[in-house]
């Protein structure tokens, strides 16, 4: 039985070659996949590298290599910048359940949220369900879910408070013209 030639099944085969042994270079990755009847292009490989979180690490034994980078955690310094980006522009609000954390985006944002999440590979969360507006992020525990919810209210919050570099850029020529 072979895997069908979509992307999704093209990331998870990427994923998974990552995880088996050291890839050591995008070159070797193509070749791997064109072994399995794959063919991609640099260009293509370096979207799904990204795509699925892999990073480039140094290890002593073997020298360079890819892994999935996966956060232990959430908190705000473990949500990479794109969740952040992606928390501000559609979270509205945030609310434990118990052990589920339910996010409400705008209409038609739900999808969207809840693909970063799953991407992120988080620890404590179990799975997401998504509808149009509502999603809800089923966490191991109750705990988890309420630190969960805060952490991304404050990242939100903390974004939004952040000022741009236009708006300081803006301010400053504002001021020298007084």
């Amino acid at each position: 039985m072979s895997a069908p030639k979509t992307m999704a099944a093209r990331r998870t085969r990427i994923e998974v070659l990552i995880e088996e042994g050291a890839v050591h270079s995008q070159e070797q990755l193509r070749e791997a996949l064109a072994a399995e009847g794959l063919d991609v292009t640099q260009t293509t490989l370096s979207r799904d590298l990204e795509a699925i979180g892999a990073v480039k690490i140094h290890d002593p034994q073997s020298g360079s290599r890819y892994v999935i980078s996966r956060s232990q955690v959430v908190t705000h310094l473990a949500i990479p910048n794109s969740i952040g980006r992606v928390v501000t522009d559609v979270l509205i609000g945030a609310q434990a359940a118990q052990n589920i954390a339910v996010l409400h985006t705008p209409p038609g944002a739900a999808h969207y949220l809840a693909g970063y999440l799953d991407r992120a590979h988080f620890d404590q969360i179990v799975g997401t369900v998504a509808g149009d507006d509502t999603i809800m992020v089923v966490m191991a525990t109750n705990e988890a879910a309420s630190d969960f919810c805060a952490n991304l209210l404050s990242l939100a919050d903390r974004r939004v408070e952040a000022p741009s570099r236009e708006t300081n850029a803006r301010d400053t020529k504002q001021r020298r013209s007084s």
